[in-house]
């Protein structure tokens, strides 16, 4: 089993100065990083603060993508055009392995989080190779990977009236669809291809299109880019939405002990960030999973989003 390390860089080992484009060699030696382990961190650069972490961004010459464009079904609150926390639920919660919305049309090429406070105990964020989960997970169950090969994948979320700040899903519907009533919630999400149903309480379940669940991007390397492990160790049902929270494109249960399967290859490939306060990750989206565990105290997390890349449904 191959294990991911920490790849660390320090600025004797590659000075950046905020509001300086990096030039060449600059960016050769975080490609050189991020080529291998789909991640990098960089520590002791003195950055203290939301402003100073987004100046360290514009550095990098990546385009934004903004939270209120992006379909992430995170609470999360703005500090700067393009830093925001990183994730409003409650430090008991563990967010389970992700690639950033990766159950959406429009996800990030890469991501960048800044450890305002480093937690008191706990809150590492574990990193996972998608690459090498899905080379672990074709072995043990080719079959499972085929049938994701062929169907893809289609999520169902509930979004909640008003923000849940008790959930690692909590947007409300009106801040993810970027709408002001049903309407207009509607009309957005029948031009997406998403299915969808008003619940009892005001909020609204929906189901995407089937989506890829392995892709290439172009690469020529397979990854297991997805949201499976986060949809299903911890998206929970609303109340009077017991609908299942994931099945194939072709709306045919998955079975319970695949997903089990994949939850545990994708852990077995991860390493965990053990935050120091000040420290900056630059994730590539595209090849590294990302999660959150539980935490106690204080812990402060910002992020940003960049790249924005879209995709077709594979009914399109």
């Amino acid at each position: 089993m191959t294990v991911p390390h920490l790849p660390i860089l320090s600025p004797d080992q590659l000075p950046i100065s905020l509001g300086t484009p990096l030039d060449g060699r600059s960016k050769t030696v975080v490609s050189d990083l991020i080529n291998p382990h789909g991640f990098v961190v960089f520590r002791g650069y003195g950055v203290s603060s939301d402003q100073e972490f987004h100046d360290f961004i514009e550095c990098f010459g990546l385009p934004n993508f903004t939270y209120v464009e992006s379909f992430s079904n995170a609470v999360r609150r703005n500090r700067t055009p393009r830093v925001f926390t990183a994730n409003e639920a409650p430090p008991e919660i563990e967010i389970f392995l992700h690639h950033e919305m990766a159950q959406t049309l429009v996800f990030p090429g890469q991501l960048f989080f800044f450890c305002e406070q480093a937690p008191t105990e706990g809150g590492a964020t574990p990193i996972g190779r998608s690459d090498l989960a899905l080379a672990a997970l074709e072995k043990a169950r080719p079959d499972f990977v085929a049938k994701l090969r062929s169907l893809g994948v289609r999520y169902r979320n509930a979004m909640p009236e008003s923000a849940d700040l008790a959930s690692g899903q909590g947007r409300s519907w009106r801040d993810t669809l970027n709408v002001t009533d049903r309407k207009q919630a509607e009309q957005r999400l029948t031009a997406l291809g998403y299915n969808f149903r008003w619940l009892d309480d005001g909020g609204i379940s929906v189901q995407t299109p089937p989506l890829l669940a392995v892709d290439e991007f172009g690469r020529g390397k397979d990854v297991f880019f997805n949201q499976i492990v986060a949809a299903a160790a911890g998206w929970t049902n609303d109340e009077s939405d017991e609908e299942p929270r994931l099945c194939y494109g072709d709306y045919s249960r998955i079975d319970q002990d695949d997903l089990d399967v994949a939850i545990a290859a994708c852990y077995e490939h991860t390493v965990d960030l053990e935050w120091q306060t000040g420290d900056i990750a630059l994730l590539d989206n595209l090849k590294v999973m990302h999660g959150r565990r539980p935490f106690s105290g204080s812990r402060s997390i910002l992020a940003s989003l960049c790249t924005p890349i879209s995709r077709p449904s594979l009914n399109s």
